[in-house]
């Protein structure tokens, strides 16, 4: 069985030891993903009960903090590697050729498996990265994400027409999902951007099947739903915002984003009017929107480029 450690939706954590338990005991393998709880917790993969061991674990570091560019991590037990043939042979995979085609692959299992040249600077960030989480530590972590979760949960609640999504486990990492009445997620996201500098996710945060169930989407309401987008709609198309906590924020830039929250659905029908919506891509743009940032952008690639930018960024 293959599992996420935790829901990066609801920030639930997953008993995978107790999961790896039973798929032992009927001589299975047990194999989780720690991308999204990785920065945050202890990885045992070895815990007292032996049959609690987890076969293979992995996860990419991009949630840590200073983890974006970072190299992917799988760690598994090696007696489950049975291939004679690496998936991607390369250099740096064989101990010899010859002319008559034969050939040795290295007996390393890692080096086999990473032909060409090692991502040398994304390994080193990975590795940099764990070790400021060893620094901070994991204790230390937990308490202060704590503190954080209990804040939000009563801020939000506190917001008209909010719902969090798996409200009834407090006891989680510091992923908040919500929705708000009558304001598509879409939009609530593209005004925490625009006018408050605050960023989140919208939509359904690839756990489209999850949401199902957290959002009692019917076999029905489903289908009527994907009809719709195959058709090129996806007006009706459910989803949610994400609010992630870091233990590294501070009591006020929470409190900050609660209270945009609350702007925003005190201001809905006044700032939503600034916005235009496209059935096509689900996505809101405000109606002064020009563009002008893909000539910026596009002046950064320019190696002899002696475009000057102002003060308002424009060249």
């Amino acid at each position: 069985g293959s599992f996420t450690a935790c829901s990066n939706v609801t920030g639930i954590i997953t008993p995978y030891h107790q999961m790896a338990e039973i798929i032992h005991k009927h001589h299975g393998f047990c194999f989780v993903d720690f991308a999204c709880s990785a920065p945050y917790v202890n990885i045992d993969m070895h815990p007292e009960n032996p049959l609690e061991k987890l076969d293979a674990i992995f996860f990419s570091p991009h949630k840590f903090l200073g983890g974006p560019g970072t190299a992917g991590v799988l760690i598994f037990d090696s007696k489950l590697y049975k291939n004679r043939v690496p998936d991607n042979p390369g250099g740096g995979t064989v101990d010899w050729t010859n002319p008559w085609g034969q050939y040795r692959f290295v007996s390393s299992i890692e080096a086999r498996e990473d032909g060409g040249t090692p991502s040398f600077l994304q390994t080193i960030r990975a590795g940099l990265c764990i070790k400021l989480k060893e620094e901070i530590g994991v204790e230390n972590i937990h308490q202060r994400e704590e503190e954080l979760v209990k804040m939000a949960f009563k801020g939000l609640n506190e917001v008209p027409g909010l719902h969090i999504l798996a409200d009834n486990v407090e006891d989680r990492l510091g992923a908040i999902s919500f929705f708000i009445d009558n304001i598509h997620y879409n939009l609530l996201v593209k005004i925490l951007n625009d006018r408050f500098g605050i960023q989140m996710r919208g939509g359904c945060s690839c756990a489209g099947t999850y949401g199902h169930f957290l959002l009692h989407v019917s076999l029905c309401k489903s289908r009527k739903i994907t009809e719709k987008i195959n058709h090129g709609d996806f007006s009706d198309k459910p989803g949610w915002v994400r609010m992630s906590i870091h233990p590294t924020m501070t009591d006020e830039e929470l409190l900050f984003t609660l209270d945009a929250i609350n702007k925003i659905v005190t201001n809905i029908n006044e700032w939503g009017n600034d916005y235009n919506y496209d059935v096509h891509s689900n996505e809101f743009r405000h109606k002064t929107f020009n563009g002008a940032e893909k000539e910026i952008i596009a002046g950064w690639f320019e190696m002899n480029n002696s475009t000057k930018i102002d003060d308002n960024g424009k060249p």
